[in-house]
């Protein structure tokens, strides 16, 4: 099931928005796909940069990044999507792990007037307290990463990974800011749905995307083919994947819904459940760790 807000066209940045471990890569990955009609795709050569990509201020700040404090690189990259926007081709979107929460001014940092499409992406947050988890090698520590998702301040800091800080905030005001996001189009995508029907959730996000440019089922079909998490697991195993952290033994590592069942207590649960309920409840995700109709997307 999807949520989709639309407002007029104009130019700027489409935004592939979602918590770490939700799915952003594997839409990558099918974006990559679909675009260059591609029977197979290259793990390592996945389109969308990254929004917070240290380069792409290279030539337009004054000086040294690393000079900055966290609140002033937040100040500066939105003032440079501003600048950047009428430039910005809407067929590469760009990779973000960040909240769009407001900053000490009171302004977005991903500003609606530099935003031209959002395609955001979530997944039940059991699971992603598990994906994330052995991402960021703290497994079999679940409680750790728990403790970040649940913790409205969490920031991904200092200039590493030629990126720059991210405010990340706990998964429920993430999913909010992204949800609540006016004036642009947008869809949210839930990562179970996506399971489920690949080819339709995809080809809800490109019309979202490309207004009035109906994707094409053929190359839709083969993008889907190509993605498959058996293949890109697959190839990762064969030839390694460069976006995996060191502390990870694997990057596509299971893929599934409904793995948290075979890692979480029930009082990691109940801790979940309880801190990030306003967005749970928002999507439909429930505290069982069920997936449930999503009574906010009516229409969609």
């Amino acid at each position: 099931m999807t949520d989709v807000v639309r407002s007029p066209g104009h130019g700027g940045f489409t935004w592939l928005a979602s918590y770490p471990k939700s799915g952003n890569t594997w839409f990558r990955a099918l974006m990559t796909a679909y675009d260059a009609n591609l029977e197979e795709v290259d793990i390592n050569r996945l389109g969308a940069r990254h929004g917070a990509a240290e380069h792409l201020f290279e030539s337009f700040m004054a000086c040294d990044g690393s000079l900055l404090t966290e609140e002033e690189t937040f100040i500066a990259r939105r003032a440079i999507y501003l600048h950047l926007a009428g430039t910005e081709s809407t067929s590469a979107p760009r990779k973000v792990h960040d909240a769009n929460l407001p900053l000490a001014g009171g302004e977005l940092l991903f500003p609606v007037e530099a935003t031209a499409a959002v395609i955001h992406i979530v997944r039940h947050p059991f699971d992603v307290a598990v994906s994330y988890a052995y991402h960021m090698g703290l497994a079999p520590d679940f409680g750790a990463c728990i403790d970040r998702m649940c913790d409205p301040d969490y920031r991904i800091g200092e200039l590493a990974n030629s990126q720059f800080p991210q405010v990340q905030s706990d998964w429920s005001s993430h999913t909010l800011s992204w949800l609540d996001m006016p004036c642009a189009n947008r869809i949210t995508l839930r990562y179970e749905d996506m399971l489920a029907d690949t080819e339709t959730s995809f080809a809800r996000a490109l019309r979202v995307m490309f207004p009035g440019v109906e994707p094409d089922p053929a190359r839709l079909r083969q993008a889907v083919e190509a993605t498959r998490f058996d293949k890109l697991k697959a190839q990762e195993a064969a030839a390694s994947f460069r976006e995996r952290p060191e502390k990870s033994e694997a990057f596509f590592r299971s893929g599934k819904a409904g793995s948290w069942q075979d890692h979480l207590t029930p009082a990691q649960c109940a801790r979940l459940a309880e801190a990030l309920a306003p967005a749970m409840q928002r999507v439909g995700y429930n505290a069982d760790g069920s997936v449930g109709p999503w009574a906010g997307s009516a229409g969609a």
